[in-house]
């Protein structure tokens, strides 16, 4: 059934977006297999809706940072849902930007022009992929499909965005005077009672802690952060701030007074 007015499209792109933000997790599984071709495979659930470059910043970034000032994927406290997607979209993708222009510089040397840095960087890849997608729907399928995939992949990355959020809400690592962080350890990730849904995801912690270990044998830790409600109900709590607060400010303030003994 073709959808013929601005509700219906974003009716239609809502249903699908949050399916395809269920897929992201699946693709999040596989490339965090070893195999190659299971990461290609995982990294397309993502390039179908513009985010081709979550799958370095993911393994690249987010794994080595999480629970730092320095992951646009880790949202601080007191940070609104509405205030963190726009700064994890733009956050991720300037740490990739950053992350592979360094390796350009090391690859092809610090005399190298800046167009080679550029051309060789991947963001400049996806957002060629991106474009080049977007001129096929628009060639073969007519402008009413460009706009339900932008609606479709904005849904889609805000959902995937607000599962980070409830992943690492106000939860930071500790800089010692060096300006050294202290090692990853389970208190760095939210959990709660797990589901099948999200593919075990809400056993966060141990993800973390062993990132290749397949999703169906992750580990509860019943020290880690919980929350007392599954990570769906966090999902829906989340887009309401001032209940998101009430609910999740008071076990991180327990955490802290805990670790200051």
């Amino acid at each position: 059934m073709k959808p013929e007015t601005n509700i219906e499209y974003f009716t239609f792109s809502l249903s699908v977006g949050v399916l395809a933000a269920l897929d992201s997790i699946f693709g999040h599984e596989l490339f965090h297999k070893k195999e190659w071709y299971n990461k290609l495979v995982g990294q397309f659930a993502y390039t179908r809706y513009f985010y081709s470059h979550f799958f370095d910043e993911h393994l690249q970034g987010h794994h080595k940072a999480v629970a730092t000032t320095e992951d646009p994927a880790t949202a601080l406290y007191g940070q609104s849902i509405y205030q963190f997607i726009p700064s994890a979209i733009v956050g991720s993708h300037v740490t990739t930007w950053k992350r592979e222009m360094k390796k350009s510089q090391k690859l092809f040397g610090a005399d190298s022009s800046t167009i080679q840095l550029i051309i060789s960087n991947k963001i400049t890849l996806y957002f060629c992929i991106h474009s080049i997608m977007l001129g096929v729907i628009y060639h073969t399928l007519g402008m009413q499909s460009v706009k339900f995939q932008l609606c479709y992949a904005a849904l889609a990355v805000s959902f995937l965005e607000t599962v980070n959020y409830v992943e690492h809400y106000g939860l930071l690592r500790k800089k010692d005077s060096n300006g050294v962080y202290e090692s990853i350890t389970n208190m760095h990730s939210w959990n709660s009672a797990s589901t099948k849904i999200m593919w075990r995801l809400q056993r966060h912690s141990d993800h973390h802690h062993q990132a290749y270990r397949p999703y169906q044998i992750l580990k509860t830790i019943d020290q880690a952060p919980t929350y007392p409600f599954d990570y769906n109900y966090a999902i829906i709590i989340a887009l309401v701030p001032p209940v998101w607060f009430y609910c999740v400010n008071p076990r991180i303030d327990a955490i802290k007074a805990k670790e200051q003994g």
